[in-house]
């Protein structure tokens, strides 16, 4: 898992397919699918879009609105369909990415 971790570190720019995600991390497909419904309770990709998205959502947060957009961010980390990244980045956070960027850094939501 700490080589999953490595590599996923290192390639959080793009998607990655399972036969390339498996090379990377020297193990089988199996190996790698068995792992990570144990450690993690998901599968390799579901568990490589949640880092990504995590990660458009602190840059995001960071980000000044006026000097970036959305779209920027989210190609830097490997979304090409801004459509789609915009529905699951919704669908996991609660929020359209672009409310994310609006907000003021530092500021939170109340939780539900």
């Amino acid at each position: 898992m700490v080589r999953f971790e490595e590599v996923l570190a290192e390639h959080l720019s793009r998607p990655l397919r399972m036969p390339e995600l498996c090379a990377l991390v020297a193990v089988s497909n199996q190996t790698l699918r068995l792992c990570c419904a144990e450690f993690l309770g998901m599968s390799p990709t579901q568990y490589l879009l949640l880092r990504r998205l995590k990660e458009v959502r602190r840059e995001l947060r960071n980000a000044d609105p006026n000097m970036v957009t959305v779209a920027e961010v989210a190609r830097r980390f490997g979304f090409a369909e801004g459509g789609r990244f915009a529905e699951t980045y919704r669908a996991t956070f609660g929020e359209a990415p672009s409310a994310t960027l609006q907000r003021i850094p530092g500021v939170r939501l109340a939780a539900p």
